[in-house]
């Protein structure tokens, strides 16, 4: 499909120079965003509110603060889709009327008409220092000498823009996966996320949205950062540029493997049953949308494109073809077949200020799948899920081992036992119980395949026993108050 005249293009951030004017007028509409009251739809506060608010973590908090009216605020506010199907359409929405703002004060401010919303690319292997922040969101001060807004204290301690994010964390395995919509419980969550209604956690995490959307944020923001709570985050201007590269992603997922990466073709979805997507618009009007209006980013309604979408995962990078849409009416994708549960925990194990280990006790499976996975290294999936993380505070984000050496005292990432991370990403609000949440935490599924492949080549596999070992990737010191509800392994397709 044509891209409709006048789409603007989001660019790569560390293709910028520093104080590009694309960066430059985005600090100075980010500052005179934060001069407006946190009641004005358009102000940097209400904008952050639609993500997530608690006022006893608003930095800016004051007593003479007017805030919109109780009703406006459960219609606007922590309205974020978390652990959803919803994940990737909603933060589309979010971040295409938030642009338009930005573009709006752009102009107001004497700016360009065709400001667009840069994206950090933090995955580019082609960069050394993908990993960083990019210079404009550290520098003490814009070129004139005036405060940069760009850059907030209440982040992950870092020097020159290095908080210390890992090569796990911003891996993109998950553009591999075939499916947008996975299973609840047991499988593979998908892509996108398991099938739910109006969500802000309680059923397992997309692949996309844990790694490397979850791990960037608790990364970033660490232990006292604004981006490590979802009632923050979007505060950090940065936000904007790791949810924009999410965005990305998407496309990236769609055109790599049109035939086969579609989005959700279930009414249930394209519809948004069960949920309404409220937003303000750049003049305050109230818009409503629904996944199917947002998946052609040049469409006139959205009117962006990205910079670049290349396969990551090929060598070169390859650039895409133009996915053909999903047919009305086509039927709906299958989901996976039910896995089957092979052992599990039978109670919470708390995680610690070091290494921990909980053992999981694996029965016979007897199928052919399980019989497959018993005799070889063997065409099975094999799934391990993390059920009902719960707990409050900041815990930082986990690696997980399956079988570590007793001797291994400084497991890594390369460590042919790592199955991968564990971000506490929206920790306490998926802890919580009110109207909106469950209060049954976390729950993330690590597809554990060629790990078990490996330890089974090796010979470190036990077909009756697997120990899981948890190790903060950045150790404080402090034991934290979280426990892994259940630890259960499952065989897929």
């Amino acid at each position: 499909m044509a891209a409709a005249p006048g789409t603007r293009t989001r660019r790569d951030v560390w293709k910028l120079p520093q104080w590009d004017p694309i960066l430059l007028w985005y600090a100075k509409a980010v500052a005179d965003m934060q001069t407006r009251p946190i009641n004005d739809p358009t102000s940097w506060r209400y904008q952050a509110a639609i993500h997530g608010y608690d006022p006893s973590e608003d930095p800016f908090a004051s007593p003479s603060d007017t805030m919109p009216s109780s009703t406006e605020q459960h219609t606007f506010w922590s309205q974020c889709q978390h652990s959803s199907w919803f994940f990737l359409p909603w933060h589309r929405m979010y971040l295409v009327y938030f642009e338009q703002m930005v573009a709006a004060t752009v102009r107001k401010l004497g700016g360009p008409d065709d400001w667009a919303l840069p994206y950090w690319n933090y995955s580019d292997a082609s960069n050394p220092d993908a990993f960083k922040l990019p210079a404009a969101f550290w520098a003490a001060s814009l070129p004139d000498g005036s405060p940069n807004a760009l850059n907030v204290a209440a982040r992950a301690p870092n020097v020159s823009g290095d908080v210390g994010i890992t090569s796990a964390e911003t891996s993109l395995s998950c553009v591999a996966d075939k499916l947008y919509t996975g299973t609840s419980s047991g499988g593979h969550p998908g892509f996108g996320g398991p099938k739910t209604t109006f969500s802000h956690g309680g059923g397992a995490t997309g692949a996309l949205e844990k790694t490397p959307h979850g791990d960037i944020h608790v990364a970033v923001g660490g232990n006292t950062g604004l981006m490590s709570l979802f009632e923050t985050a979007a505060l950090d201007p940065i936000f904007w540029l790791h949810h924009a590269n999410i965005d990305r992603l998407w496309e990236v997922w769609q055109h790599r493997n049109p035939s086969v990466n579609v989005n959700p073709v279930d009414p249930d979805w394209r519809n948004a049953k069960g949920a309404k997507f409220q937003f303000h618009d750049a003049t305050g009007a109230v818009q409503v949308l629904i996944p199917s209006q947002v998946e052609d980013t040049t469409a006139s309604l959205l009117g962006y494109k990205y910079e670049d979408i290349a396969d990551p995962l090929a060598s070169p990078p390859v650039k895409p073809h133009a996915p053909a849409p999903a047919p009305m009416g086509a039927a709906i994708a299958p989901l996976q077949q039910p896995a089957e549960l092979v052992g599990a925990t039978a109670q919470p194990h708390a995680l610690a200020a070091g290494a921990s280990t909980a053992q999981v006790a694996l029965q016979p499976v007897p199928t052919v799948r399980g019989a497959a996975l018993t005799s070889a290294p063997a065409p099975t999936q094999v799934y391990l899920n993390l059920e009902n993380i719960t707990g409050v505070g900041r815990p930082g984000a986990y690696a997980v081992y399956l079988n570590m050496p007793v001797a291994a005292a400084s497991p890594s990432q390369s460590d042919p036992h790592f199955a991968g991370t564990l971000p506490m990403f929206g920790l306490g609000v998926a802890s919580s119980t009110d109207l909106l949440h469950e209060g049954s935490g976390l729950t993330y599924v690590l597809d554990v395949t060629h790990v078990v492949a490996r330890l089974k080549a090796q010979g470190h596999w036990d077909p009756s026993t697997l120990n899981v070992t948890f190790v903060p990737l950045r150790p404080t010191g402090q034991t934290p108050k979280v426990q892994v509800g259940r630890i259960s392994l499952y065989y897929g397709d």
